[in-house]
This record gives structure tokens, C-alpha cells and sequence, in this order.
């Protein structure tokens, strides 16, 4: 059994659960510590990161990250899977989403705290966001194909 033939039927296609399990779990995955090495590279780049340091910021951006990759992976799996909708707009929308859901969890507070947070700081949350989106949806396309 090949590979290509392990994960596809030919004679039927996958099932759309499967077709929305494999797309969130794919971005629970893989989301995090896209955003959080973006994040992270933007925001406090030093120089060329040792190997404990870039495990540590995989590690952590698991925590931070979790919320805005399950709410990007639903986005996009809604859309692929009831939609069966695969733009360019649908990364750009699940980015902006999960860059709501990650300044709520980074500085979780009243809105006049989050109003008063420097520009720049949602520029580079929204860029990691976008990042992370983009890769996920170019590797997610082949579940999202609707058959």
C-alpha cells in the first residue's frame, strides 16, 4: 500500500468530519510554534537563537497560541468543508480573528489597557498571525478540496 493510497480512497472521497478533524488538527499542531517563532523573531530577535532557546519558544507558544490556532483551524474548516469556499480571503479572516484571540490571551484586561497598547505590538501579533495562516491553509488545501 503506497503512501498516496494510505490516507486517500480513491474510490471515495474522505468523508467531511475527517476532511474538518484533519484540518484543525493540523492547525492545532502546527500553528503555535509558526506564531510564536514569527512572534518571537519580530518582537525580541537577538541575534542567531541557540536550540534551547527555540525549543522554549515552541514549548510556550503552545500555551499563548492554542486559542487563536483552534479558532483559525474552525474558520478555515468551516469554510472548506460547509462552504466549500478556498480563497485567499479565508486566511486573511482567520488571521484576523486569531490575532483578536491572542491579544485577549496575552494582556487579558479591561479596554481602556488594551486601547493603550502600543501599535506596533498588534502590527507584529497580526503579521505572526498571517504567517502562521498562510502556511497552514497552502498545507491544508488537499482536505479542503471538496471532491
Amino acid at each position: 500500500m503506497s503512501g498516496a493510497t494510505f490516507f486517500r480512497d480513491e474510490a471515495r472521497p474522505p468523508s467531511p468530519l475527517w476532511r474538518f478533524v484533519s484540518i484543525v488538527s493540523l492547525f492545532l499542531l502546527l500553528w503555535p510554534p509558526i506564531c510564536g517563532s514569527v512572534f518571537w523573531w519580530m518582537k525580541f530577535d537577538f541575534g542567531p537563537p541557540l536550540l534551547g532557546w527555540v525549543a522554549l519558544i515552541v514549548i510556550y507558544s503552545y500555551f499563548f497560541c492554542t486559542p487563536a490556532a483552534l479558532l483559525a483551524g474552525i474558520i478555515h474548516a468551516v469554510a472548506a468543508v460547509s462552504f466549500h469556499h478556498n480563497s485567499l480571503w479565508i486566511p486573511l479572516s482567520a488571521a484576523a480573528g486569531a490575532t483578536v484571540a491572542l491579544i485577549f490571551v496575552i494582556a487579558p484586561g479591561s479596554a481602556y489597557d488594551l486601547i493603550n497598547v502600543p501599535l506596533e505590538s498588534y502590527a507584529v501579533i497580526l503579521i505572526a498571525s498571517l504567517v502562521a495562516s498562510f502556511t497552514c491553509w497552502r498545507l491544508t488545501r488537499r482536505f479542503a478540496r471538496a471532491a
